[in-house]
């Protein structure tokens, strides 16, 4: 993998040309309809009903120039590597005393699910957990979202955007600092902890990283920990469908998302209700949509599933093994029997000898009811040194979005220990 140094950091603002917004008004007035002739609910994807609503509230009542300008507020800059460019907000606290901290996004969310947490953490406005504590608040777009760009000969992984991050927070001056991450920003969070040690005062994630899953032994495991295992196989089997296609086929299915606004919206929309306890507004929605949409991301965004988990891990594999139904990569040894490949250095999850599997940086998680699963703490402390192990009452797979309250709350209950 290329070693990355940042060349430029330079000040960014949100700009978007009015012909993009016209070309895009203009798809969505002529969105043709699935012929979908007996109503389903969300039992066979988004719903019909929803996705007319919506796309009609997104006509007539969603102004992009006013969200526009509200992000504006932020410090947006970018970080021009050899290769390729981060972007990123930078807000600090002003009090000599903050803790830095990044905040990692997944997918198929964007920097936006961060934004109401920036300025409470920074303390430029007061919730009832501040309690003294503020912090210098960095929030990257990944490698291939929003506004960040792709890499043009590496594969995306986990371990390439915790390089990134580590290279940006080091030319930032912060030679120490927390980490926040969900989703596949909890495996990049995950990476940055194992492959940067030193620099890393505290994790901080809201989910066990799913990659884990695929490496514990079940003859090993408790029965609580079988219990999690099988409702995320069960998960995988009914709606884990997106991730076989966008691991096997990315392309195919990038070309109807990349020329439809409404079949994007549909795509991951879908993945919202799933998730939530209670879905986002449609303002929100539509702004998390709008960063893939005008950026033309939703391609490069789901390279992490095609090439971050093991690049074409079907390859000369039958369908229907757990492992190669998931995009993990699987051996074979010398008597025929099938057994889980060692991490390498391009699979997102290690890098080859020198990976460990349990990460030594001190780590919170906070598990929410309405996620995909409930792991235990006892799986969790397989691959972290957990210090803080939390329920959460409400919330889901998004909750920097859905609870940003709680989720402040337990970021701040952690950290203010260090």
């Amino acid at each position: 993998m290329t070693e990355r140094t940042i060349d430029e950091i330079y000040p960014f603002s949100i700009e978007v040309p009015q012909a993009n917004l016209d070309d895009l008004r203009n798809r969505l007035k002529n969105t043709r309809w699935p012929n979908e002739v007996q109503p389903t609910g969300w039992q066979k994807g988004t719903e019909l009903d929803y996705m007319k609503e919506l796309v009609g509230y997104w006509i007539e009542h969603y102004d992009w120039r006013t969200v526009e300008a509200k992000l504006n507020h932020f410090e947006h800059y970018v970080a021009r590597f050899d290769d390729l460019d981060v972007h990123f907000i930078h807000e600090t606290s002003g009090q000599p005393n903050a803790m830095p901290i990044v905040l990692l996004h997944g997918w198929c969310e964007s920097f936006y699910s961060y934004v109401r947490l920036i300025d409470w953490l920074t303390g430029k406005e007061t919730t009832d957990s501040k309690n003294g504590l503020v912090f210098d608040v960095v929030v990257p777009s990944l490698p291939g979202f929003d506004f960040s760009t792709q890499p043009d000969e590496d594969e995306i992984s986990a371990t390439l955007a915790a390089d990134a991050v580590a290279e940006l927070m080091q030319r930032l001056g912060y030679e120490t600092y927390a980490v926040h991450g969900g989703d596949w920003g909890g495996t990049v969070a995950q990476e940055l902890a194992r492959n940067h040690t030193d620099h890393i005062i505290g994790l901080h994630l809201s989910d066990v990283p799913y990659n884990n899953y695929f490496i514990v032994d079940r003859e090993q495991a408790s029965n609580v920990e079988r219990e999690a295992l099988d409702a995320f196989e069960s998960w995988g089997q009914t709606e884990g469908g997106y991730i076989s296609i966008q691991s096997t086929k990315p392309l195919t299915l990038s070309y109807g998302l990349s020329d439809s606004p409404a079949g994007l919206a549909a795509w991951l929309v879908e993945h919202f209700q799933r998730y939530s306890e209670t879905m986002p507004n449609q303002d929100d929605l539509i702004t998390n949509i709008m960063l893939y949409w005008l950026n033309n991301t939703i391609r490069s965004s789901i390279r992490y599933y095609n090439e971050g988990m093991g690049g074409d891990w079907n390859d000369g594999e039958d369908w229907g093994d757990e492992a190669t139904d998931w995009g993990m990569s699987e051996d074979t040894d010398d008597s025929g029997d099938s057994r889980e490949a060692a991490p390498t250095d391009d699979d997102g999850s290690g890098s080859g000898a020198d990976w460990q599997t349990k990460i030594e940086v001190p780590t919170a998680i906070a598990i929410f009811p309405n996620d995909i699963v409930q792991p235990p703490r006892e799986l969790a402390e397989r691959f972290f040194t957990i210090e803080r192990f939390t329920a959460m009452e409400h919330g889901g797979h998004f909750a920097a979005l859905e609870v940003p309250e709680l989720l402040e709350g337990d970021i701040r209950s952690f950290f203010r220990s260090f």
